[in-house]
């Protein structure tokens, strides 16, 4: 018997964590997976704690009570009305589990903890409750994004689904697993992809002598990576997607490959982007300053895959 692929599904009770549930609901491979739908129980708030602290009253730990009856009983509300909109969009209810964990450590650190138990993937929003204008990643996402085990994280936008991906390639290896990754989750379901690499301007072509950038070797360049996106091509035409629905493109030129990359999805109506991590040795580049994190925060209607 096949073990069903298991994702995590990180909501926080809040309006914005329907979004979530409509992103899983559109796409159509989330079907066959076996989702976990999680929940960290929110704090008391710290005025509850000072009342008691500073008058000693026992109406003080009678409201702190009534709060935490009160908050549970909204979060079990919260998960039953996520569990049947799935359910309601053509999810089988043996494949959904519901699970509101009291916080041990921080919302983080104990997500991260639950994410090490197996899980082949992570669905989450780029911003929780604490919706701060201008924003584009919340706190929490962020210390995910850097810190999560070796496994995709899929951060879901408000763009309506197209089955519709560009894959922004880069190194070999994470390109590789990229494919995999597209492969393992969405082949069979009639998606098209484009598989872009994007070659920035040096900003030294106008330089001569020692520090011009020989044409020779930019088109060297060019061509590796042109034989990469074929092989890369050839994988996914093997796995099942048919030959006209995988397209190959590079650009060249540009001074940003993030913004470069976001311009080509919108221009080719993706509703998703997938990028892969650099690599085990720079775990946190993902958020700091990466071509990554960039895309994260310029694309912020589309979802992205980070494989």
């Amino acid at each position: 018997m096949t073990v069903p692929v298991k994702f995590l599904v990180l909501l926080d009770g809040s309006p914005r964590s329907f979004h979530t549930l409509d992103y899983i609901a559109a796409v159509r491979p989330f079907r066959k997976f076996y989702l976990v739908l999680f929940q960290v129980m929110g704090e008391v708030p710290e005025y509850y704690w000072d009342m008691v602290a500073e008058t000693g009253s026992v109406h003080g730990i009678q409201e702190i009570e009534r709060w935490q009856r009160d908050a549970k009983r909204q979060s079990e509300a919260f998960m039953a009305e996520a569990r049947d909109r799935l359910v309601s969009s053509g999810f089988d209810d043996g494949r959904i589990e519901t699970r509101l964990h009291a916080r041990v450590v921080g919302v983080a650190r104990d997500i991260l903890e639950e994410a090490k138990r197996g899980y082949d993937g992570v669905v989450m929003r780029r911003r929780g409750q604490g919706n701060i204008k201008g924003v584009v990643v919340g706190s929490v996402a962020n210390k995910l994004l850097s810190r999560l085990p070796d496994i995709p994280v899929i951060l879901a936008g408000v763009r309506n689904q197209n089955k519709k991906m560009l894959l922004a390639v880069g190194g070999a290896e994470s390109a590789d697993r990229m494919v995999a990754t597209v492969t393992a989750m969405i082949g069979g379901y009639d998606y098209r992809i484009e598989l872009l690499h994007v070659i920035r301007d040096s900003g030294r072509n106008d330089l001569q002598g020692a520090g011009a950038i020989p044409a020779d070797m930019v088109d060297r360049f060019a061509g590796d990576i042109k034989k990469r996106l074929h092989d890369l091509r050839e994988k996914l035409i093997l796995a099942g997607f048919a030959p006209d629905s995988v397209t190959e493109t590079i650009t060249q030129g540009v001074t940003s490959r993030a913004e470069a990359i976001v311009a080509e999805a919108e221009a080719r109506d993706c509703s998703t982007i997938v990028m892969g991590r650099r690599g085990p040795s720079d775990p946190e580049d993902i958020v700091t300053g990466s071509v990554c994190s960039k895309v994260i925060h310029r694309g912020r209607e589309l979802t992205v895959w980070i494989t």
